[in-house]
């Protein structure tokens, strides 16, 4: 059976605005500090706001930082250059310091197409891995992109989407895959990716949860990459949110997490504190009727857990801003 472990409670933000849609948490690993810190986006304020944030966490003394940006941020990366970070932010890529709150450098511009903002992404070695996702979570227009840092440049592969979500990139059998999210498909699915001819061949899908009523979200993978730990969005009532670890090889569920009074759960990190691994989960008001916002009181939260994981997974890479330069 499954290992099953209950989190708890870790920073509750202090207002409904950056509990509504909290997503893509990082550890940051090139920021100064004598404390670890956790980077998140409060992607938008409110259900019918056109702002957001990205936000910083101090793991230990549990206070926040928030830089509110002129639009919706779906995730950020870290650079080269401490405290700079990539944003994508409504349909453009941008940097933005953290040190100064100020952007810098040229705007790139991903998407025209006022039905889509940016959505989940990473950076990778040369680049940025990113997805869009339809604003009404409804027509197949969104798209998975890749930013190569070395010509600034944006390519759009072919695969068509509702809500491009989590990501995982690797390399096997000297192929190239992505494991990747369509939560409007309720799947996990595997690709073999060529970024430079903008191939995006389906293989298999991983796990298929249509049947259920949940929506997988955000994922990370494990740290010896052979399985991934997904976040589920639950839009009914539940006394618990769920995350799950699927192995990739056959979908098989290898462990879960329980996230009391929040079902919504968006994105997941996993990282070393105080000689342990752990499993952090944000999770988001989105969408909630009265009924359902009344009975999910640890809504928006961030949520902390055990793992059975010796070690972390390895960082993302770090994005060379250099492709930014100008304006």
């Amino acid at each position: 059976m499954p290992h099953t472990f209950e989190c708890r409670p870790l920073f509750v933000p202090p207002d409904e605005a950056r509990r509504h849609l909290p997503e893509g948490p990082r550890l940051l690993r090139n920021q100064p500090s004598a404390d670890p810190l956790l980077g998140w986006v409060a992607i938008q304020h409110a259900p019918d706001a056109k702002t957001g944030s990205v936000e910083v966490l101090n793991l230990r003394t549990l206070e926040n930082v928030s830089h509110p940006l002129p639009g919706r941020p779906g995730f950020f990366a870290e650079t080269t250059e401490p405290g700079l970070v990539a944003v994508g932010l409504e349909r453009d890529l941008v940097l933005y310091d953290l040190n100064t709150r100020r952007f810098r450098g040229r705007r790139v511009p991903v998407t025209a197409d006022e039905r889509v903002i940016i959505n989940d992404g990473m950076a990778i070695p040369g680049g940025l891995l990113f997805g869009t996702k339809h604003l009404e979570f409804r027509e197949h227009v969104a798209r998975v992109y890749y930013f190569d840092a070395a010509t600034g440049g944006v390519i759009e592969m072919p695969e068509p989407q509702v809500c491009s979500n989590g990501k995982f990139l690797f390399e096997t059998d000297d192929r190239r895959r992505l494991a990747d999210i369509c939560s409007f498909r309720k799947r996990v699915d595997l690709y073999d990716v060529d970024f430079a001819s903008g191939l995006m061949d389906p293989v298999r899908t991983i796990a298929d949860f249509s049947a259920t009523p949940l929506f997988p979200d955000g994922l990370r993978p494990t740290p010896d990459g052979t399985g991934l730990v997904v976040a589920f969005y639950n839009p009914e009532a539940a006394e618990y949110g769920v995350a799950r670890q699927i192995r990739i090889d056959d979908g098989a569920i290898e462990a879960e997490w329980r996230i009391p009074g929040s079902p919504r759960v968006t994105c997941p990190e996993i990282f070393e504190m105080d000689g342990a691994v752990r499993v952090l989960f944000t999770t988001a008001v989105e969408g909630m009727a009265a009924d359902i916002r009344a009975s999910s009181p640890m809504a928006g939260a961030l949520f902390i857990g055990e793992t059975e994981f010796d070690r972390a997974p390895d960082g993302p890479a770090f994005l060379d801003p250099s492709a930014f330069a100008g304006e």
